[in-house]
């Protein structure tokens, strides 16, 4: 796990010195749930590793902004889902990692931009738990 880690840190830091915006790895959560202690041990400890990923770019780069994107799992596909459950559901999820990195690494809010994706951008998985997730999209100014 160390060794992906670091191949991810790596990844990230190229990305984010060449011009484009770079994704980082995504924080994940328990189905139907925004709460970042209701997760694994192990899917805690991931967590916290991506956390402390993101601040620490910031804190190299002062002048960047991250996106803070929430995902949700789509499952009956219909627009009333999208619209009542998956958006506040990834919106919420945005806030609480947002909150995560304000409280706990000292990021400012104004730094963050929160934005709740719902159901829209799913990741390939056969159970869908890759798309219950945030994303970090960092901006350069």
């Amino acid at each position: 796990m160390k060794k992906l880690f670091f191949i991810l840190m790596v990844l990230v830091s190229f990305s984010v010195y060449a011009q484009s915006p770079a994704e980082t790895p995504s924080v994940y959560f328990t189905p139907y749930s925004a709460d970042l202690r209701d997760v694994s041990t192990e899917m805690a400890i991931s967590n916290f590793q991506t956390f402390a990923q993101v601040a620490r770019l910031l804190a190299d780069n002062p002048q960047y902004r991250v996106l803070v994107d929430g995902h949700a799992n789509a499952v009956l596909g219909t627009t009333t889902e999208e619209r009542e459950m998956l958006r506040p559901l990834s919106r919420q999820r945005a806030e609480a990692a947002a909150e995560f990195l304000a409280a706990y690494f000292n990021i400012g809010w104004h730094r963050l931009i929160v934005s709740g994706a719902g159901g829209n951008y799913p990741l390939s998985g056969l159970d869908g738990s890759l798309n219950r997730r945030v994303s970090f999209t960092v901006v350069r100014p």
